[in-house]
């Protein structure tokens, strides 16, 4: 009997530490006293305060890559409990000073992730996320402040669900929004990351139904939850202004869909989520662009050869440049002909999965994209 009562209190307790606390969060980033070089960097977290309850008290402090290659060490600042004391938000800040202006890409990694309906073994894969800022800007910047769905993380099954993710950006910059796929990291305490695989959409699991974000208000609606569970749902949101991209941040959230009162809603015919900012309900033009000088990249996911293409209205000399996302330069090819297009295929056969950094250079005017490897 003795030895019975042992193996369940072990298995227990192998039960409660794959219960992870994560269920979401983002990286939001500021100047500090009024410097581009000098950031205030604030790693925000959702946690389960219920079934994670013991390791999101020994949360007190994480590690965050600042994308130049060096690392620190940020305490938490604040512990909010939401939702009936289910749930909580903690803040985690510190300072970093960079040594000059250019993109960097801020990351963090922890373990581990929740288990979910869409992703199979995420419970063994790290919970990523990342944002990335420029401090190339004539001007200083502070990313936008994600939004906090007002319901919680608590939906019903057999409803339309419309939640409402609108970001606060405090400089009026222009918001775009798009589907994401979560991240993940192989380490720790390694600085890179790549897509969660696999990953499937919420509708997509079932095939059944729709679901969209509304690109420019960052309403995401799922039509309709039909199995119970928890899912892992991530958003990007792009910040432009006069049509250049400033910053990009992922915000990923965990839904839980439960069984509660009320006669189900008819379910809509199946369209497959499609990743990406310009897909799903569009109620106004894209993304703001600068006529005169354009960055194109395609395919994107790509396996191997990217089409690289910077466009100007006026002939102009133009630097291409491909760097991992810890700002560490892979490629560089500078176009010393004067021309309205200059064009380049870049092999990435050789790097591993994850995100990169496309950046295109005219004059003193920079673009970014990223590019995810498979």
């Amino acid at each position: 009997m003795k030895t019975t009562l042992t193996f369940y209190l072990i298995l227990l307790s192998i039960q409660l530490s794959r219960a992870s606390h994560l269920l979401g969060g983002y990286i939001q980033a500021k100047p500090a006293a009024g410097s581009a070089l000098s950031q205030t960097i604030t790693t925000v977290l959702y946690l389960d305060e219920i079934r994670g309850k013991p390791a999101a008290d020994q949360a007190e402090s994480i590690q965050i890559c600042f994308g130049d290659g060096t690392t620190g060490i940020a305490y938490r600042q604040n512990r909010l409990y939401i939702a009936d004391k289910s749930a909580s938000i903690s803040s985690y800040t510190i300072v970093h000073t960079y040594a000059g202006a250019g993109i960097f890409t801020l990351a963090v990694s922890l373990a581990n992730r929740t288990i979910v309906k869409n992703s199979s073994n995420a419970d063994q894969q790290l919970f990523s996320l990342e944002t990335t800022i420029s401090t190339t800007s004539p001007t200083v910047n502070q990313t936008p402040v994600p939004g906090f769905p007002s319901s919680g993380f608590h939906i019903s099954s057999g409803k339309r669900t419309a939640i409402l993710l609108t970001a606060t950006d405090t400089d009026g910059d222009s918001l775009v929004y798009g589907l994401a796929k979560p991240l993940t990291n192989t380490r720790q305490d390694d600085c890179g990351y790549r897509p969660l695989i696999p990953y499937q959409f919420p509708n997509d699991l079932t095939q059944k139904g729709t679901f969209k974000i509304n690109n420019r208000t960052g309403e995401l609606v799922w039509d309709i939850p039909i199995e119970l569970g928890y899912y892992s749902v991530a958003i990007t949101i792009s910040e432009y202004r006069t049509g250049l991209l400033l910053s990009q941040t992922i915000q990923e959230i965990t839904l839980l869909v439960e069984d509660k009162p009320g006669t189900p809603d008819t379910i809509p015919p199946y369209e497959a989520a499609i990743e990406g900012a310009f897909t799903g309900l569009v109620t106004a033009i894209g993304e703001p662009v600068d006529a005169n000088f354009q960055l194109i990249t395609f395919p994107n996911p790509v396996d191997d050869r990217l089409q690289v293409v910077i466009q100007t209205s006026n002939p102009t000399l133009a630097t291409v440049q491909l760097s991992d996302a810890n700002g560490r330069k892979l490629h560089e090819l500078t176009f010393n002909r004067l021309a309205r297009q200059h064009e380049q295929v870049i092999s990435l056969s050789s790097l591993a999965p994850g995100v990169y950094l496309i950046q295109a250079m005219v004059g003193e005017r920079t673009l970014v994209r990223k590019v995810v490897k498979r």
